[in-house]
């Protein structure tokens, strides 16, 4: 993997910590990927061709329009997409998710929607905003079931017009069955949506399986968690419902025809993508879905599980903290752990401890998955409510939330090796927490400056 290691662009970054010059360690993959070397060369000679796309008449028009128009059909590919399906360019799987519950809507105004227990807000805030949910929620190993998906369905005896769930959690890493879960919706009579945002980064996945009955209805996915941070993504799905009778933003680019008092709607994806959409975006989201598929995803994916063993393995000799969920993980899940200090340490100060003293980088709260989490640290309605007002007051030092490390494929045994002797160190108590002030989002140390260039 060491070859796919030097693509990743700036891994061998050195960053200013309380201890002198390190090696930046980056365990915050989840939230986001850093973009391939490779690709990022490409689109340094494709930005010189630079124009606008569709109905321009100069070569860099043509050039632009082409390589736009293909890199839509190379994402469907990639994903498996069916013949009655589209592809939405969005700027990211919310938006995406946002677009779609608000088509549905107008498709379907009484609908009532399941969604998971497990799901980021991304996948929860749109259907609550929109429709009356159902909760499908975890049992005591913080996973979904099957057979609790079908009697909830059988429950609502055909009201239920769709399945929106996460393919895999930003949490946990658990992944989800998701064509059986399409299946059983299918069986109700209901859509199923996929949030497929930290699956299809890890995952091989393909909307279709050669079985009808199991095909992904609708999926949604951001470019900047699979290595290509550049604003875009997509809404993959049946082209039927997602041609609402008209679009949701509406300008350039989504008609046929205006006059005074009368308007031809364009055809998808055209009038779902309005004004001058992301070009370079969905450029480099092909180039780099492409130049993955080169090394191999499933031996990406095998080399993912070989440190997510190993990291089970090292963090298991810590005593202070905690792992949280089903221990018992299945090679299907993936690299994303979030575990707990068992003291008065903030979750927040142990992250900046880590960052400013060892060169890491990891994320601390609630992921914005707060229903999945309070199941995980077992709180009360109590908790809860106590919770509830630690945030809005911003009372991070008292926050009792949890801290996440999301490793990829280019990550290495020896950073883990890293992390786990920095928090160690943690539970010795060997760490500089006179130093740190409360900030906003995080704790900073007093007299420190990271030297971030003044470019802006």
């Amino acid at each position: 993997m060491l070859e796919v290691r030097k693509d990743i662009l700036g891994f061998d970054t050195k960053v200013e910590t309380l201890n002198g010059k390190k090696d930046y360690i980056f365990f915050d993959n989840a939230a986001s990927t850093p973009a391939l070397k490779s690709v990022y060369e490409q689109m340094e000679e494709i930005m010189k061709n630079y124009s606008n796309v569709h109905r321009g008449t100069g070569y860099k028009a043509f050039y632009s329009t082409e390589l736009f128009d293909r890199s839509r059909e190379y994402v469907m590919e990639f994903l498996g997409a069916g013949e009655n399906d589209t592809a939405i360019f969005v700027k990211n799987t919310t938006e995406g998710v946002n677009k779609f519950a608000r088509i549905f809507k107008s498709k379907f105004p009484d609908a009532k929607i399941i969604v998971s227990e497990m799901d980021h807000h991304s996948n929860l805030l749109p259907w609550k905003k929109y429709f009356n949910i159902r909760w499908w929620e975890v049992n005591d190993r913080s996973r979904l079931e099957l057979d609790r998906l079908e009697e909830i369905l059988k429950e609502e005896n055909g009201k239920v017009k769709l399945v929106a769930v996460t393919g895999a959690s930003n949490v946990t890493g658990f992944t989800n069955p998701v064509h059986e879960i399409a299946r059983l919706a299918h069986k109700y009579g209901a859509y199923v949506f996929i949030d497929g945002a930290q699956l299809i980064p890890h995952r091989k996945t393909s909307m279709t399986t050669g079985n009808p009955e199991e095909k992904i209805d609708f999926l949604a996915f951001s470019a900047h968690k699979i290595y290509s941070p550049f604003g875009s993504g997509a809404l993959l799905g049946d082209k039927n419902v997602l041609s609402a009778e008209e679009p949701q933003c509406v300008g350039g680019g989504t008609i046929k025809f205006v006059a005074k008092d009368e308007i031809v709607w364009a055809d998808l994806p055209d009038r779902e993508e309005a004004g001058t959409p992301n070009i370079p975006g969905a450029i480099s989201l092909a180039l780099t879905l492409k130049k993955l598929n080169s090394h191999d995803f499933n031996k990406l994916e095998k080399r993912e599980e070989e440190l997510a063993s190993y990291f089970i393995k090292k963090f298991s000799k810590l005593n202070k903290f905690t792992l949280l969920g089903d221990e018992n993980r299945t090679e299907k899940d993936f690299s994303v752990f979030s575990f707990k200090f068992e003291g008065e340490l903030s979750p927040f100060l142990i992250a900046s401890i880590l960052s400013f003293e060892e060169g890491i980088g990891v994320r601390a709260g609630c992921f914005c998955a707060h229903p999945y989490l309070a199941r995980l640290m077992n709180f009360s309605k109590d908790d809860l409510e106590d919770v509830k007002n630690k945030i809005i007051k911003d009372e991070m030092d008292k926050f009792p939330g949890a801290i996440r490390a999301s490793l990829s494929f280019y990550n290495t045994e020896e950073e883990i090796d890293r992390l786990i002797n920095a928090l160690e160190k943690i539970e010795k108590g060997e760490f500089s927490e006179y130093y740190y002030r409360e900030d906003v989002h995080a704790f900073v140390p007093k007299n420190f400056d990271f030297k971030i260039p003044d470019l802006i």
